[in-house]
């Protein structure tokens, strides 16, 4: 058994999801693509490289603690052009409403690994996310390197239906999101 424990270093950690502006709307030029990152969060992982189906990793986010559009964020995903704080701040509003993560019912994310399938320095992690109480399980690929840090990153599309929500849309529809999602994790762990 070779089990290598890690600790991971928040300020090199990087996950997200990116939210897809519907440019087929009619008011979607008063839209844009965005950004949320998980902010404030640790955890440790043990990893028995022999064994890596019986990988557990979990990480918990506050949700009132998501970050929206931060202008860094946004161009380490690619993503042009600013958005005005007046803009981050009503996305952030319509992100937390009863209607889409319900903060004030469901204060938090819950992402699970339970269990890898390797192949060379890719894996396909077991992966679900718990939103609004439901978790939702999906594959997550990833490449993974022990370096003598653990770096792990990779993307991920899945739809809004595939975690139960619905995308936002403002009334009558002239303005939404489109129903895919691109969740982006980028991990950076030293050993202990």
């Amino acid at each position: 058994m070779t089990t290598r424990r890690y600790r991971l270093r928040p300020g090199n950690t990087f996950a997200a999801v990116l939210v897809h502006n519907d440019d087929s709307k009619l008011l979607s030029r008063l839209g844009h693509d965005h950004v949320v990152r998980a902010n404030e969060f640790t955890s440790t992982v043990a990893i028995d490289t022999d064994n890596p189906g019986e990988l557990r990793f979990s990480l918990d986010f506050p949700v009132h603690d998501l970050v929206v559009d931060d202008p860094a964020d946004r161009r380490r995903v690619g993503l042009n052009g600013k958005v005005s704080d007046k803009d981050r701040r009503t996305t952030r509003k319509n992100m937390l409403a009863k209607d889409q993560l319900n903060a004030d019912e469901w204060g938090t994310l819950a992402f699970r690994v339970d269990g890898a399938v390797p192949d060379g320095d890719n894996w396909l992690l077991k992966a679900s996310l718990k939103i609004r109480g439901k978790s939702h399980d999906f594959d997550f690929p990833v490449s993974v390197q022990f370096s003598p840090q653990l770096v792990v990153s990779g993307r991920v599309e899945l739809d809004h239906s595939d975690l139960g929500l619905k995308p936002y849309r403002a009334p009558m529809g002239t303005l939404r999101n489109r129903e895919e999602l691109t969740f982006v994790v980028e991990v950076d762990a030293a050993p202990l």
